[in-house]
């Protein structure tokens, strides 16, 4: 029975070639690119899934109402660690980490920057990073020790590293000595928090007295629990940790988020979880479903198109004694043949492009582990599709009446091609929801690139202040301004573009008690507000002639808007301890991403303060310049590394999730097109084979060629134009809900719908026309000659 299915299917391959390559091509076409959403799909949801004890790991988190909104913070008090630990016996371990720092490791004549945490030593016992060397429970409780990855022993001690590194004795940053009491696994690619090395919180604690008040947040935090069920417990007796141990107005609400959802579910909006990535998870999921789809359409449709050539065969079957049911089976049969021929093309097309895949998504995949973690899932969706596909024109095909069929007289029913016209619709509503969806990001991303931030991001960039550069900075910096192409050098302590630090603590003449509002925070040298290219619009900037400076500060606009002062410049502003006045407004720029609002900024003189170097390049001059500055760099800091990061492509950085996302999703609709397109030319070239014999006496009786095509092309551009009025209202809404998360985005208008409309109707015509015009140059004296 089966050869007999497979010799049938086989025979009918080889009669129908175009049509079968027409089904195989969407079909190979789609399951790849179905296939390589669900790697991603299936990368994006494995992160952070690997610890051991992940349902029992919580990052600590808070939400902070202020008058305007309820914000969520990842900073924690450090004081909360000491409550958690010992107050609350649901806690079995508590997890503390600074940011995320930099360091220059030496052993010997190798010396590496690197970045790692201070953090406490149940971080190797609570997170499964495996040790290879070393003990984790004990490798962080010396003051001195440092535990490093295998990668970063590697380079430090070389292939002897196993018999080498532990117990060996590393310089960090020229004058700190520490010894090597570790080395853990390179941390898996799914994992959201990266480092090469990991050095005891507690002596890092000294001399930083103000991360002890209950006031500043600066550190995370995570813990583990001894059952997963007592987080309601755990949660409601922390809730008000923080406002019971701190005078204020705000109220500060402390909870445990599991860690496993930190990545995909980290946005939180007026302190209600309102997703994350996962969003874009379920949209890309969503579309491989649609382009699958997509494929299996044609499937349908060509079938039940050609049903009148295979007519005769059913009928003789039928006949001699097939039932329905065997007639069903040998048509899914066919279908399913077809499928997992597509699933053998699509996995050389995946093999072939999954380089290509990884460089732009920043994957590190291999086939070998595509297959091993998806190849089942891969064989199930194959045969899952061809049944999809197949079921219609089986049930269709099987159900023909035998009498009709073998007296000549079938005719296709109405009904079967009104369905396939509703099919046609359908999938190109779904193609132009996807062309539609691509080009508002594209305009979205094309936004963030060219709007005015308020500063000059292009030409400049920023380095640590370490060693001999901190210890002789204006000695540096004036050696710097001598290299050509050099304009301004300065020190801040935030990329102007992504500042971190914040406080309510501001006071000012009339201030309301109850006026919380968060001031963000940038302590720098002189010259950051020019050399920023931020524009000053009342007072100055701050100087080392005026010796009261660095108490004074500088505001933008939202800060002076947020202190109710129409002109600030000269009012008086205390904070920490330090009483000044507001001596300068620069107008708003963005410090935060575009998703949020421009908030109170606040620019301190507090050199003393900052860890980075900002220099200020001459356009055009940038690779003479960067040479000139690293010579000088060298000649200050001959033992360590010059490593740079220019302001823009760190900006870009931020929205390299965005991009990927654009790009991608430009790749998915160009294949939904292709694979809509493939189905298009299927049935036009049906059609018109169809009405051969009309289409030839209409050029006998005098019908031109531009006539013909019309009157070919014509049934099809309606159903795209139904299409377009289908998928546009969709596409507004969906594009409509994700522009929402951008504070600052494009307004959507009609020309980008009636672009995509005429890009589908053009792509449309362009692929039926070739069909049209074949058949109306063709000779009528062919198509007649049996009459």
């Amino acid at each position: 029975m089966f050869k007999s299915y497979l010799t049938t299917a086989l025979r009918h391959f080889r009669r129908q070639k175009a049509y079968s390559f027409i089904n195989v091509a969407g079909l190979t076409v789609g399951l790849a690119c179905s296939f390589f959403i669900l790697i991603w799909v299936g990368r994006e949801l494995s992160v952070n899934q690997f610890h051991e004890s992940g349902d029992r790991l919580y990052q600590v988190k808070r939400h902070v109402a202020y008058p305007e909104n309820t914000f969520t913070w990842n900073s924690i008090p450090y004081p909360v660690a000491g409550v958690l630990e010992n107050d609350v016996p649901e806690v079995e371990d508590v997890v503390v980490i600074t940011w995320q720092q930099q360091a220059v490791l030496r052993h010997e004549d190798r010396s590496f920057r690197e970045r790692g945490f201070h953090t406490t030593p149940a971080m190797l016992t609570a997170f499964s990073f495996p040790m290879l060397l070393g003990d984790a429970a004990t490798a962080l409780d010396a003051p001195e020790s440092i535990t490093i990855s295998e990668t970063l022993a590697q380079k430090l001690f070389g292939d002897d590293w196993r018999t080498e590194a532990l117990g060996a004795a590393l310089d960090m940053n020229d004058g700190l000595a520490t010894t090597v009491t570790g080395v853990f696994a390179d941390l898996p690619e799914h994992s959201s928090i990266h480092f090469q090395y990991l050095r005891p919180l507690e002596p890092w604690l000294e001399g930083r007295d103000w991360l002890h008040h209950w006031g500043n947040s600066s550190l995370r935090m995570y813990v583990r629990l001894r059952d997963a069920a007592g987080l309601r417990g755990v949660n409601e007796q922390v809730a008000t940790v923080v406002n019971d141990n701190h005078e204020t107005t705000i109220t500060t609400t402390v909870f445990l988020q599991p860690f496993e959802e930190t990545y995909l579910y980290a946005d939180f909006e007026n302190g209600v979880q309102a997703g994350g990535r996962i969003e874009d998870v379920r949209i890309f999921t969503v579309i491989a479903f649609f382009i699958l789809l997509i494929a299996c359409i044609n499937f349908m449709n060509l079938a039940t198109a050609k049903s009148a050539q295979r007519a005769r065969e059913i009928g003789i079957r039928k006949t001699v004694g097939a039932s329905q049911a065997s007639v069903v089976r040998q048509f899914l049969g066919e279908s399913v043949l077809i499928s997992l021929l597509s699933l053998l093309l699509a996995g050389v097309l995946v093999a072939l492009l999954l380089p290509a895949f990884n460089t732009l998504t920043e994957f590190e995949m291999t086939l070998a582990q595509v297959v091993q973690q998806h190849g089942l899932l891969f064989l199930g969706i194959a045969l899952g599709t061809g049944l999809i596909a197949g079921l219609y024109p089986a049930f269709y095909l099987s159900s023909f009446d035998v009498a009709n069929v073998l007296k000549g007289q079938f005719r296709h029913r109405p009904a079967a091609a009104a369905f396939r016209k509703v099919l046609v619709v359908f999938q190109f509503a779904l193609s132009i929801l996807l062309i539609i969806s691509t080009l508002i990001v594209y305009q979205q991303l094309d936004y963030i690139q060219t709007k005015n931030l308020g500063l000059d991001r292009e030409n400049l960039v920023y380095f640590t202040s370490e060693g001999g550069v901190e210890d002789q900075y204006e000695a540096f910096k004036q050696e710097a301004l001598r290299v050509p192409g050099v304009e301004a050098v300065t020190l801040g302590s935030q990329n102007p573009l992504a500042v971190g630090n914040s406080t309510s603590d501001p006071e000012w003449d009339g201030k309301d008690p109850d006026d919380d509002h968060l001031f963000h925070i940038i302590n720098t040298d002189v010259g950051y507000v020019e050399a920023m290219g931020m524009e000053l619009l009342a007072g100055r900037t701050h100087s080392e002639a005026y010796a009261l400076d660095s108490a004074n500060v500088i505001v933008n606009e939202a800060a002076a808007k947020a202190m109710g002062m129409a002109d600030p410049v000269g009012e008086r502003l205390a904070m920490w301890g330090h009483e000044g006045e507001i001596i300068g407004v620069v107008k708003d720029f963005h410090f935060d991403a575009f998703y949020a609002p421009i908030r109170p900024l606040i620019i301190r003189y507090q050199p003393s303060n900052t860890w980075m170097v900002f220099a200020r390049l001459a356009a055009g001059e940038t690779e003479e310049a960067m040479a000139g500055l690293a010579a000088v760099y060298q000649k200050f800091n001959p033992s360590y590394p010059f490593d740079y990061t220019f302001v823009d492509e760190q900006f870009d950085e931020q929205y390299r999730n965005e991009q990927v996302m654009g790009q991608l999703a430009n790749i998915f609709a160009g294949i939904a097109i292709f694979i809509s397109c493939l189905g298009l030319f299927g049935l036009a070239s049906f059609t018109a084979e169809q009405r051969r014999k009309e289409i030839g006496i209409r050029k006998v009786l005098g019908a031109s060629v531009p006539g013909v095509v019309g009157l070919l092309s014509r049934e099809f551009l309606a159903l795209v134009a139904v299409s377009f009025l289908v998928a546009a209202p969709v596409a507004w809404y969906a594009t409509d809900r994700w522009l929402a998360d951008f504070t600052y985005r494009i307004e959507l208008g009609p020309v980008v719908f009636l672009v995509a409309g005429v890009v589908a109707l053009l792509i449309a015509f362009g692929t039926v026309s070739y069909q049209a015009l074949r058949a109306a140059v063709a000779n009528p004296v062919e198509s007649l000659r049996s009459e």
